[in-house]
């Protein structure tokens, strides 16, 4: 009767399937949620061994797909899946779903438009693109078709966060749904924190997020043209520059409202050099000189391009 009672106990989803089937040389003992009558069993009170979970990536393993081939990113309960090989995406969504505790996994065919979102697709699980992400204690709400999020730069936002003095005045010119303002306002307790961002979806959740965070009487979020609505805000001990591919177009702005600009790009490898002295040769001509700090590379991007941060900081001369 075993296998008949087992899909009896599925059907009614009271069946503990994280817990592990015992049998004896009479008996086979299922484990349940609650007291069950089926005709020709038992109730018995037993101790039962914890299912040891397989993750994805033994799934994959067992499939001969090696997980160093494909790039997820997990935000909340959705993952985000890139791979060369499409034919494949579909088992290794499935593979993700029974692995991990993701609902939704959506295939990602790449950054577009004029607010740089991914265009992605639910090949797998619920369908829909909108979840609650946590980090460092934060809830992040957001829609990740509608807005850009990257959990890659969690480190990097507290990063940054450790820079920024008590008491003062920060500038996210390129805000999404705030993440940034977010862990600064938390940890770094700035006075003021003015979250700029042109896409009206990001601005939408990033004043969501604020409330849930109840940090409103820090952060003022601002939908518009950064280079515009810059011009009309005062002078910041810190402005936060993560538009890698089109930073260098906003620095003139940057330049005049920050002390300490956190400058992100994705540059050709082994030019790093040459676009500092871009960068240099472009603050002075504005009438100030700048220390570049803190070199770093916080991404990937592509085999010849990688993601690069540092720390502008701007003197007048």
């Amino acid at each position: 009767m075993a296998e008949e009672v087992k899909r009896e106990l599925i059907s009614r989803g009271i069946i503990r399937e994280e817990l592990k089937v015992k049998r004896d040389e009479k008996h086979v003992y299922f484990p349940v949620k609650k007291e069950i009558r089926i005709e020709g069993c038992n109730i018995a009170i037993e101790d039962f061994e914890e299912l040891k979970k397989r993750s994805y990536m033994d799934i994959l393993r067992e499939r001969d797909i090696e997980p160093d081939s494909i790039s997820i990113d997990f935000i909340g309960s959705i993952a985000i899946l890139r791979v060369k090989e499409e034919d494949i995406a579909h088992e290794i969504a499935e593979a993700i779903l029974k692995g991990s505790r993701v609902k939704t996994v959506l295939l990602d065919r790449g950054v577009v438009g004029d607010y740089r979102l991914r265009d992605v697709e639910v090949i797998a699980g619920e369908r829909t693109t909108e979840t609650v992400h946590r980090e460092y204690g934060l809830r992040m709400k957001m829609d990740v078709a509608k807005t850009y999020f990257s959990p890659r730069l969690a480190t990097e936002r507290m990063r940054v966060a450790e820079q920024v003095e008590r008491g003062s005045i920060v500038i996210d010119m390129f805000a999404g749904v705030a993440p940034f303002s977010l862990v600064i306002a938390k940890y770094a307790q700035p006075s003021k924190i003015y979250a700029i961002d042109v896409n009206p979806y990001a601005t939408r959740y990033a004043r969501e997020n604020v409330m849930l965070n109840e940090l409103a009487g820090i952060i003022e979020v601002i939908e518009g043209d950064a280079k515009e609505v810059i011009k009309r805000l005062p002078h910041a001990n810190h402005v936060i520059m993560n538009l890698p591919h089109s930073s260098f177009q906003f620095l003139p702005e940057a330049i005049e409202k920050g002390d300490i600009i956190h400058y992100y790009e994705i540059m050709e490898r082994g030019k790093e050099k040459k676009r500092m002295e871009e960068i240099t040769k472009l603050v002075r001509s504005h009438g100030y000189d700048v220390e570049i700090k803190n070199i770093r590379a916080v991404g990937s991007y592509s085999p010849s391009k990688r993601k690069m941060g540092m720390e502008l900081y701007i003197k007048h001369l």
